[in-house]
């Protein structure tokens, strides 16, 4: 595999800026230390610190000299000082869509240019970043076993409209067969824009708006939406549960009004008729569910049987916590399941006696299983190559790269075409993607008219023995 990163040096600074965290651990000897001229990167093979300098070629196989310090500063504000060299452009005679080798381009928030300086860190809006490409060298590594050949180069998007416009216009993209990122939404619908003009496809690695573009077949979301989730709660639930045991949950607030339609709408597809009663509900004032938390549950609990309560709101803990305790008091001697979203899983204040007295199940894009061997495997390899303990955005560009480095091996680029029936697990999500046609063009059957693909697999994951795991 030849792997082309935009300088070697961009790793380094990765990496160094990773275990410089205060609240990270580090093996010994320390992968790198800063001198007054510069930062130097350990040596294994002559047990010295030397300068990193620019190499093309295997990562395993660096050459190494030393540089001038002016040359190894390992934050750069601006990217394109790491692309001096332009992608290798590769040709198929045959016009098959096979190639040798793919270039791949990467965008992502790297935000070098707001490095905290003074106190020697990096700035927070980093780090999902850094995890993201932590992960992706770990599966280009893996598919440099399987034979997968990519050119790669990584740019820093700095969240910034401008800063994309011009990546735009670089060889890398312009040469690029596969484009990952970028995250946010306006950087993200300049780049699926140029995918639709360039017939390139592009991967939003975060970003789960259906607003970003439309009647573009080469946008793939890889990360499920609000909706998927909605629709994946519903089906859960009622293959465990009858709908007449069913109750929505919600704040009287428009956009968790607006979310009680997903699962209306999911609920009339799974029973399989448009006639089916809709689920019950229970829309809440949003002050007394806010501030006074008295809330009026006792009429919904069946008595004798399960009720499952669906709360679809996604990040206000206050709510949350003030529906938990109610719930508790009004079920008395009766069984509740409550389902909510992933958000649910990073709440502090709520207390865990309520998560697992309550059978709170929530959904989740990426689940983080620590009982699977894979995920081992993966925690401590990632561990001996960078020091660290791999985060959720690690895993995240490990399956991603992975998923899509071996459609390409496998089909070509005619992978866009046939990735709606190449269904693969990961180690934190199953790659199930779907053509999104519009209603309309679904009636007529003009299912040629693909608006964006889109990866609708959701994990549901129940907090049982005092922590998240996986449910059937």
């Amino acid at each position: 595999m030849t792997t082309i990163f935009p300088r070697i040096i961009f790793l380094f600074f990765a990496i160094a800026l990773l275990n410089s965290c205060g609240g990270r651990k580090t093996k010994t000897p320390p992968p790198e230390i800063v001198t007054p001229q510069g930062t130097k990167i350990y040596n294994p093979t002559t047990g010295r610190y030397e300068f990193p300098v620019e190499v093309t070629g295997k990562v395993d196989t660096v050459a190494w000299t030393d540089a001038s310090p002016s040359t190894n500063d390992p934050i750069q504000s601006d990217p394109s000082e790491y692309l001096k060299d332009e992608p290798t452009t590769t040709t198929n005679p045959n016009g098959s869509g096979v190639f040798a080798t793919y270039n791949v381009a990467i965008m992502i928030p790297f935000n070098a240019h707001k490095t905290n300086t003074l106190e020697g860190g990096i700035h927070s809006s980093s780090m999902s970043a850094l995890g993201f490409y932590e992960g992706v060298k770990i599966a280009l590594d893996k598919l440099s076993q399987e034979g997968v050949n990519m050119n790669v180069s990584v740019m820093d998007t700095k969240r910034s409209e401008n800063e994309v416009a011009s990546i735009l216009t670089r060889p890398e993209l312009q040469n690029a067969h596969l484009i990952i990122g970028p995250y946010s939404s306006k950087p993200l619908a300049k780049v699926a824009a140029f995918s639709k003009k360039n017939s390139k496809p592009v991967i939003s690695p975060v970003n789960t708006s259906s607003k970003i573009t439309d009647q573009n077949p080469f946008y793939i979301q890889a990360n499920p939406s609000l909706k998927s989730h909605c629709e994946a709660i519903t089906n859960h639930a009622l293959k465990h549960y009858s709908a007449s045991q069913i109750v929505l949950v919600c704040r009287n607030k428009s956009e968790e009004v607006k979310r009680l339609k997903y699962f209306q709408d999911a609920n009339k597809v799974y029973s399989g008729s448009v006639t089916t009663p809709p689920l019950k509900k229970y829309v809440i004032d949003a002050t007394v569910a806010q501030e006074f938390g008295e809330l009026d549950l006792v009429p919904y609990i069946q008595e004798g049987q399960t009720t499952v309560f669906i709360v679809p709101s996604y990040s206000n803990e206050t709510f949350i916590s003030n529906f938990m305790r109610e719930l508790e008091l009004a079920k008395g001697r009766n069984k509740v399941v409550v389902y909510g979203m992933p958000r649910w899983m990073e709440f502090e204040r709520i207390s865990y006696d309520y998560y697992e007295q309550l059978n709170v199940h929530v959904s989740t894009a990426n689940f983080i299983d620590k009982e699977s061997q894979g995920v081992r495997d993966f925690t401590r390899y990632f561990y001996e190559k960078y020091g660290s303990l791999p985060d959720v955005n690690a895993f995240k560009g490990y399956d991603m790269t992975l998923y899509f480095g071996r459609q390409l091996q496998k089909h070509g680029m005619d992978f866009i075409h046939k990735i709606d029936s190449e269904f693969e697990q990961e180690l934190t999500t199953r790659f199930e993607l779907v053509k999104n046609i519009k209603p309309e063009d679904a009636t007529n059957e003009n299912f040629d008219k693909v608006n964006f693909i889109e990866n609708k697999y959701v994990n549901i994951v129940e907090f049982k023995d005092y922590h998240f795991q996986l449910t059937k």
